[in-house]
């Protein structure tokens, strides 16, 4: 997963789904950008809903393409 390599390049803690909150946190801070935070909730929705199956195909599309648009961020800030 792109933030475990982010934090362990950081030398961040990344071994929870609560560090994984405190790596996107840390990033928004160092970033200012919204979309961080926002598209990682839409992360999580993602993953919530492959265990619970409750999105339209709609909600599931406009979620998909804001996790889309978070790995390309992380990615950038991975380099």
């Amino acid at each position: 997963m792109l933030l475990n390599a982010i934090a362990e390049v950081r030398g961040w803690e990344h071994y929870s789904h609560r560090d994984y909150d405190v790596i996107i946190e840390k990033l928004y801070g160092e970033t200012k950008d919204k979309s961080l935070l926002v598209n990682f909730r839409m992360a999580e929705g993602l993953h919530a809903n492959f265990y619970h199956n409750f999105m339209t195909k709609e909600s599931f599309e406009t979620h998909r393409e804001a996790v889309m648009e978070l790995i390309g961020k992380l990615k950038e800030l991975l380099k």
